[in-house]
């Protein structure tokens, strides 16, 4: 997967190991200073992890697959950027909406990204995991409900639209396992900041979340760009 994305031949390998390498160089400074109060290095950095993946699906070889699904990847990275950029901020109800408005727009570019490439879970585990995934999003939701107040439909719709997401990942046969495990991974951080802002305090909710957010979205980009390229 990662000769395929990397290693080309076509001239533009040291550009694409270069911006790879600045994300996780990013992505390890953060997870070094998550604790610190909001301040321009700080939100710089959560921003720029995901941010330099936009580059990516625009340097891909190759040139037999449509531009479409690669812009539409290149917008996913740029909105999860964009929604890093609100939640560094740590401000109020409205900066937090904005965030969770631009990973949803994310999420809907990785949808449209996925879906055209999706069939049906093929394995057991997929569909296991798949299963977990639709009754783990429905008993969440409703344990937060008495804590969201308004906050009730775009929860729920932000909710069904990353379940979704994930369903199509596991979808992929081609993409298994990296691509579904990235998705897991991606709902299990979000997941963790839902119970850590509405229910209750998780311990080393920082490292659980960024980790997991991290490494599901890498996943999810070399396992895209390894099938869109």
């Amino acid at each position: 997967m990662i000769e395929v994305v990397f290693m080309a031949g076509d001239g533009l390998d040291a550009f694409r190991v270069v911006f790879a390498l600045l994300s996780l160089a990013s992505a390890i400074a953060y997870q070094g200073i998550e604790r610190r109060p909001p301040s321009v290095l700080r939100t710089g950095l959560k921003t720029a992890s995901i941010g330099f993946l936009v580059p990516l699906p625009l340097l891909a070889p190759g040139g037999a697959v449509p531009a479409l699904p690669l812009a539409l990847l290149a917008l996913a990275f740029l909105f999860s950027a964009l929604g890093d950029l609100f939640l560094a901020l740590k401000g109020d109800t409205r900066i937090f909406m904005r965030g969770l408005a631009a990973f949803l727009v994310s999420h809907l570019f990785y949808i449209a990204v996925m879906v055209p490439l999706a069939s049906a879970p093929d394995t057991l585990a997929a569909k296991a995991v798949s299963l977990i995934l639709g009754l783990g999003a429905i008993a969440l939701y409703f344990s937060l409900a008495p804590m969201l107040g308004r906050m009730k439909l775009p929860v729920g719709l932000y909710l069904v639209v990353i379940l979704v997401m994930a369903l199509a990942a596991l979808a992929i046969p081609a993409g298994a396992p990296w691509l579904g495990l990235g998705a897991v991974l991606f709902v299990i951080s979000d997941s963790v900041i839902a119970v850590d802002k509405f229910r209750t305090s998780i311990p080393w909710r920082g490292l659980i979340v960024w980790t997991t957010y991290y490494a599901g979205q890498a996943l999810m980009a070399l396992s895209l760009l390894a099938l869109l390229g």
